[in-house]
Parts: structure tokens; sequence; C-alpha cells
């Protein structure tokens, strides 16, 4: 941004953007920009343009259950372990009887084993545990299936439920023999010798722009506009789908740099050796949690080889997998996968663990936890609609637990609409490349780091990407305080970015923010409707085709060919105006979208076409597919090449699977294969 140009905020957190004393408006009173400046202009998008409303479809919440908990663990904060609570009454409706007898128990879930082996991509359940009102579950359990049954007859289920329990760990240096009041004095000891350290909850949801955001939910927005949270309107996704775009903000790395200097992030072992975030935390004195729902599309085990030994001090993945198994799963009907599990709305098995997780060491400890959903968002960009208000709960019961006011708190997501209807509209390209990252600051760290929360402030309206919000995680480490007093090493992907509380250079270019060019949304393309664009279109076809033979896929891979060009932009620079004719030049950047005649896949490229030599320049993996394709690939394993994968044997109906399968083991005896990416088969709702 020039030196005569201002960017304020509206009463609605809108940008508006003055250049030599105008507002720069459309006729509606719109702002025009996200950013602008000699290097960078992100246009503003409505969220409620025409073309959009046409195919947005508002849904309705659903209740996975009308009753009432039989059964609920709750944690006593004064002896610092669950209780087990009957609820006498819900008993008496169940059964429409006060005389009928029942009994209840739960089973521990823990990792399964093989040959004395731990086993963390699998489960175990031990035998049925019996109790009464007022059972103290024991602190090493850490999730339970709890089921409760009419006394003379096992068969009559009353209710069945599962939790993930947040069971309490004691500061480092505390003894858990020491007693609760002994970890108390630790804690406030440790706090006054040294600064303190900032908590912080990571609440992800995949697949939202923050121009979906609003759209979908209205009243989470108003929610984030509220003093102490700040929003970044140019954070710019760094690469295509969740994984990179999460190990970049986790790690800092990149995959492609990762497997030169660290490790081949789809090698087993390798996520073990990998410098994460979390790592770093637990050496300055945090716990550390991480939850995701969605099993069958999970950022570290889709597709790749997952983790060996658990991450995080607390980490809910063997749970999720044995509360699917376990528990009957509903989809809603416009849900691609299971709404419900059990009696519960499958995310609010990540939300109620990051609830209890927060809650549990409010002025304690230190924490950090990352807590991921891509249920309800990550195929239809009308669903969040349904969970407005649902999502809206979780904040103000951070509100109510006192969360907000001692805890930093993220509510960000990975990347836009990748594929579908809404890729598809003119908005599309910006829909796909903005995801929303909202960072809120208690009064505390206001009041003692204002600095930080002025330069929140003016970075809402400068080019911000992933790498920066890894470089804000490890300053809040170093806010803390380090124990080797050294400065940790910042986003190896990207040497210019930086923490998001220091004043983001106001002429950053998308190179400066490790954004590359296919993703970057700083500069202006103009559409081209002339016929020759097809043969640009002819020449990424057949990158992509090089590509799959140079992996030896093309023998179970078709060969793609041209059906249509749908759309073809040039990129015209910050420097041309806008409407005024384009010719075609001898070297220049293009957006190009195109179907194939194989399954009528469509992709979307960046590429420089240099029309003297009828040449190509283009990094296949960097190329968008705008449609689904989990069934057009189901016959390989390579997560980037099943982007342009249309195998040539169809896959039968109904599917059987569409990535490598994987074996758990149950109780030690029971050999169950399931298939990663399968959808959740449909079955009567509960």
């Amino acid at each position: 941004m020039s030196t005569s140009t201002i960017v304020k905020t509206n009463a609605n957190h809108e940008i508006v953007v003055h250049v030599e004393g105008r507002a720069q408006k459309t006729e509606d009173n719109s702002p025009l920009y996200y950013v602008e400046n000699i290097h960078c202009k992100i246009p503003y998008i409505d969220p409620f343009a025409e073309e959009v409303m046409e195919i947005y479809k508002p849904h309705v919440f659903e209740e996975c259950t009308n009753e009432s908990d039989l059964v609920r663990p709750i944690f006593d904060m004064n002896i610092k372990r669950y209780m087990l609570h009957i609820n006498d009454s819900v008993i008496s409706q169940i059964l429409n009887s006060s005389e009928i007898k029942y009994t209840c128990y739960y089973q521990e879930i823990t990792h399964s084993d093989k040959n004395g082996i731990s086993f963390i991509n699998g489960f175990k359940l031990h035998s049925p545990v019996y109790f009464r009102h007022g059972y103290e579950i024991p602190p090493h359990v850490q999730a339970i299936i709890l089921n409760c049954h009419e006394a003379r007859n096992v068969s009559h289920v009353l209710q069945m439920d599962g939790y993930a329990l947040v069971q309490y760990k004691s500061p480092p240096g505390a003894g858990a023999e020491r007693g609760p009041e002994a970890t108390e004095g630790v804690a406030k000891d440790s706090r006054k010798s040294q600064p303190r350290k900032p908590s912080v909850i990571m609440f992800g949801l995949d697949t939202m722009s923050r121009i979906n955001l609003r759209r979908t939910m209205p009243k989470v927005y108003k929610f984030l506009t509220q003093t102490g949270w700040y929003e970044m309107q140019g954070y710019n996704k760094v690469a295509d789908n969740t994984f990179p775009n999460l190990l970049a903000v986790l790690s800092g790395f990149s995959p492609k740099t990762a497997k030169k200097k660290v490790c081949d992030t789809d090698r087993y072992g390798c996520f073990e050796r990998f410098p994460f975030i979390w790592k770093y935390l637990k050496e300055a004195g945090y716990l550390t949690a991480y939850a995701e729902d969605a099993f069958c599309i999970n950022t570290f085990n889709l597709g790749k080889p997952g983790f060996s030994i658990p991450p995080t001090d607390y980490y809910h993945l063997l749970f999720l997998r044995a509360f699917e198994d376990q528990l009957k799963g509903w989809k809603c009907d416009e849900c691609s996968m299971n709404y419900c599990y059990g009696r519960r709305v499958q995310s609010s098995y990540i939300f109620d663990y990051m609830k209890e997780f927060a809650k549990r060491y409010i002025n304690d400890q230190p924490i950090w936890g990352l807590f991921w959903s891509s249920s309800f968002t990550h195929d239809d960009f009308s669903m969040p609609s349904k969970m407005d208000n649902y999502i809206l709960q979780y904040f103000k019961d951070f509100e109510t637990d006192g969360v907000l006011d001692e805890n930093i708190v993220i509510f960000f997501s990975d990347h836009g609409a990748r594929f579908g209807e809404l890729r598809q509209l003119s908005s599309g390209f910006l829909e796909s490349r903005l995801p929303m990252l909202f960072i809120y600051l208690p009064p505390w760290f206001r009041e003692q780091y204002p600095e930080y929360a002025r330069a929140l402030e003016l970075n809402r309206n400068r080019l911000t990407s992933s790498y920066d919000l890894h470089n804000t995680l490890k300053h809040i480490i170093e806010i803390g305080g380090l124990r080797n007093e050294s400065v940790l090493p910042k986003s190896e992907d990207c040497p210019k970015c930086q923490s998001l509380f220091h004043p983001v250079d106001e002429l950053r270019t998308c190179s400066d923010a490790g954004i590359p060019a296919h993703y970057c949304t700083c500069e202006p393309y103009k559409t081209i409707n002339d016929k020759w664009t097809d043969r640009i279109a002819a020449l990424v076809i057949e990158r992509i085709n090089e590509y799959l033979w140079s992996k030896n896929l093309s023998s179970c891979c078709e060969n793609l060919t041209l059906n249509l060009t749908q759309n073809a932009e040039f990129k015209i620079g910050l420097d041309m105006k806008f409407h005024s004719e384009i010719r075609k030049m001898d070297k220049a950047q293009y957006h190009i979208t195109f179907t194939v005649k194989q399954n009528g896949a469509i992709f979307f490229a960046t590429v420089i076409y240099n029309s003297i030599l009828d040449k190509v320049d283009i990094d296949v993996e960097t190329i968008s597919r705008l449609n689904e394709y989990n069934r057009d690939s189901y016959c390989i394993n390579d997560k980037l090449a099943k982007l342009f994968c249309i195998c040539k044997i169809e896959l039968p109906m109904p599917p059987v699977f569409v990535d490598r399968k994987i074996s758990r083991f149950i109780g030690g005896d029971k050999k169950i294969t399931r298939f990663i990416g399968m959808r959740p088969p449909s079955v009567a709702k509960p």
C-alpha cells in the first residue's frame, strides 16, 4: 500500500480504502479491496452476490436424538476426577416405569496391541465395568463406551454413548502423588518466577473461506466482531488442500522442502521426526492436544502414514475410531459424511473435547490444542449454515467458562471451496484461496502487550500466509520464555515471513509471504474469449499425462484429452489498465479452466505460455481439480496424482474403497478391515 493509502474498518469490520482522500468503494457502498497496494490488490467479494445466492441453499440444524443423557461423566474440580452420574428420571421415561431394574457398565478404550507392541491406529475395548451413581472413574481411563440395559435382558439396550475424557495431568515437576493443592502451588510459584505463558486454543473448520463464513454463519461472524478479535482479511493459502496448508502452520515446511531437509512425509516414521509446533510447546512446558473428526479424510492418515506414537499429550484419533465403529452412524439427507455417531453430532466429539481441555487448565498451567473439523464443511459450501447456532454456542461456552478471559483463541481454516458449484463461479478463484483467520487476544494479553494488539489491527488488511501464523505460534512460545533462552527457528519455506504480532510490510508480495503464484490473489486477471486458448489447455493436459507416466501410473490411469476450455484469463499486472484491450502476447501468465473427455473432470491451472515456442511452463502439482475425484481415482494411492487420474476400470457400485486399506484389531483378536476415504453407509436415524 502506498503512503497515500489508508485502510480503516467500518462498524461491521469491513474495510474501507482511502486513496488521496477518496474512499474507494463500489456503487453499492461495498469496499473495493481486502488488500490494496502497488504490489497487491485482493478484490472484495460480496458474500451475497446474485450469482452465489442462486445456488446457496441454507440448511436447518438437526438433533441426533431427543433423549436426555442417561449417564454423563462429570469432572469434579476439587478431587480432579471424573464421576459417573446416572439420571434416574431418564430411565423412567425410557422404560415408562420406575419398577423395572436396569444396570450400566462402561468399557475402557485403549490402543490395541499385537505381540506386546502398541498399535496406535487400532483400538481395544476392555471388559465391562459395572457401576452405580457417583462412581469415580480411575485417572488412567482416557475414553469409554457407556451402555445401560435392562437388568434381566442384556439385549434390551436403554442407551449407549461414548466419551473422551480429559483426565487431569499435573504440571511439570509436580508429582501426582502430591495432590491437587500441591500442584496448584507449583503452578502459581512458577508463574511468579517467569513471564506468563499464554495458552492457545486453535479452533479449525476445513474448507471455510472468510467470504463463506459471512454467508453461512452470520451469527458466528457477528460474535467475532467483538472487542479482542482480529481478522486477517488478507490471509492467503499457500497450497491446494488441507495437508500442505496445515503442515505450513504446524511446522513452517512445505512437503517438498521437508522431503529434502527432514524426511518424506509419505513414509512411515517421518512424522515422529518432524519439527511440529507441539514439540517446541512441550519443551517450553505446555500441555498439548490434537483432535480431528472425519477419520476417512484425516489430515495425517489419508494417503499418509499417520503417527506411530501419540504426538500430543491428549490425542483423540484412537477414541474417534472407536466411536465410529461402536456407535450407530446416520447421515442427513444433504450430508456426504456421517452427521451423527450415536446420540451426538460427529464434530461434537471433537469440540466437546476442546471445551473440556480449555476449561480444565484455566489458571492452572499453559496449554495448546488444535481441534479440527471437516465433517460438515468439506463437501458442501452451504452445509455450515446448518451449524451456525451450534458453533456459536461453543464460543458462548468459552465466555461462560472463562476461556476468553485467559486464552488466545485462533479460529481458522486451511482453504475455501476447492471444487463444486461455488468454485466454478466468477468469485471461485478468491473463495478457494482466502481461508478465514481470526485471532483473539484476552484482556490481560492486550494490556500487557499493547504493541502486539496494535500490530494485529494494522495487519488486518495486509497480505499474510500460513507461514506467518506458524511464526506467530513460535513467538507465543518465546513470550513465555524458553528454557535455554534461545530463539526458535522460523518458517523454513518463507524466510521473509514473520510473527503477526509485528507489523507486516505494507508493500509485501506473494513471494515475500511464501505464496506460490498459482495461489496468489494479489494480481488481477482479465477474461479472454479467444479460441487460441484451447492450445494452452491442450499443452497443460500433455504435461498432466507426462506427470502420470513419470509416476508409472499410465497403465491404470486414462490418457487425458481436451473436451472444452471453459474459461481463460490473462494476468494484466498491477500497472496495466483493466479495461484496456488485451492483445495476445509472446509470453504471459494465464489462468485456464478446462474439462477433459474422460469422466468430465474439471481442472484449473496457472500457466506461463510462450506463443513463439508454443510451450507452457507449469508445475503440474499446483493444478487444481474443481470437481470431486474420489471415485475417479480409486485405483491409486498417490495423494497428488489422485487429482489427475481417471482409472481405466470403472469403480463398481456401491464403492468398495477409494484409498489404501488398513486393518485394526479390536479386543486383541477380532480383525476388521476398513478402507480410508470410503463414504460411511446410510443407516436409519437413531
